[in-house]
């Protein structure tokens, strides 16, 4: 891997630094959010931006940027919520992080073309999705979280985890598991509450069923599968022979 420039460095930084101050903001002055939302507000940003952090200077993927700008302008609409005067400082960074994930620093150092064995672009529309649920399920509940909403969140984020380490069955989870829970949440919070959880539900089933995501996720020969037949054609002779059979593949009698 090359060496990581100084841009990229700093506008990781400051994402992380807008998370920071979100969380210490937060915690001190939570409304207009009730503690609960605020706390699972928190987490999901955190977790978020970790995902950018490691994005920008690991994976270089220009869905990084895309993700950061998303939380720059997220803590900016917070700053201009709380009910503190930390709220302008959010607000500055929240800013900073925005003008540097959107600027032109950032150009010559993420990919330009999708790596051969990365994932397709419904799998990380899919895993952001999940990413992002534990957030947006907090900013659909400012009034308190329901316990099937915190249920639902950690469920997100660990299937997110299964899907990116293609553990076996993450994607028939990620495909049936996931859109049922999703409808079960929602309909036990009901709305505006169990919005999050609905949209997510249907993102992630959207996505998961595309071809292009199935052959990311499931070998093309799963392990364990029967073995397939090779021509004998393709085999050398010498193979052949040792197993007792013709140039055909037959037995010899």
């Amino acid at each position: 891997m090359p060496p990581v420039p100084a841009a990229p460095f700093v506008i990781a930084l400051l994402v992380a630094a807008a998370c920071v101050a979100g969380i210490v903001t937060l915690a001190l002055a939570p409304a207009p959010l009730a503690g609960s939302s605020a706390m699972l507000f928190t987490a999901g940003m955190a977790l978020a931006t970790l995902i950018v952090v490691a994005g920008l200077l690991l994976a270089r993927g220009r869905w990084a940027r895309y993700l950061g700008m998303v939380l720059g302008a997220t803590w900016i609409a917070v700053g201009a919520l709380v009910e503190s005067g930390a709220g302008y400082g959010l607000i500055a960074l929240g800013a900073a992080a925005l003008a540097s994930t959107a600027g032109p620093w950032l150009g010559r150092w993420l990919r330009h073309l999708a790596r051969a064995d990365g994932a397709p672009p419904a799998a990380v529309v899919a895993l952001l999705t999940l990413v992002l649920t534990p957030a947006a399920s907090a900013i659909a509940a400012p009034s308190g979280i329901h316990g099937a909403t915190w249920g639902f969140s950690a469920w997100s984020v660990v299937l997110a985890l299964a899907l990116a380490r293609i553990i076996p069955g993450s994607l028939s989870a990620a495909r049936i598991a996931h859109p049922i829970a999703a409808a079960v949440t929602a309909l036990f919070v009901g709305l505006p509450e169990g919005a999050a959880a609905a949209v997510s539900g249907v993102v992630v089933a959207l996505m998961s069923w595309r071809r292009d995501v199935s052959l990311a996720v499931v070998p093309i020969v799963a392990i364990g599968s029967p073995a397939h037949r090779i021509p004998p054609e393709l085999a050398p002779i010498e193979v052949l022979a040792a197993a007792g059979a013709d140039a055909t593949g037959r037995r010899k009698p």
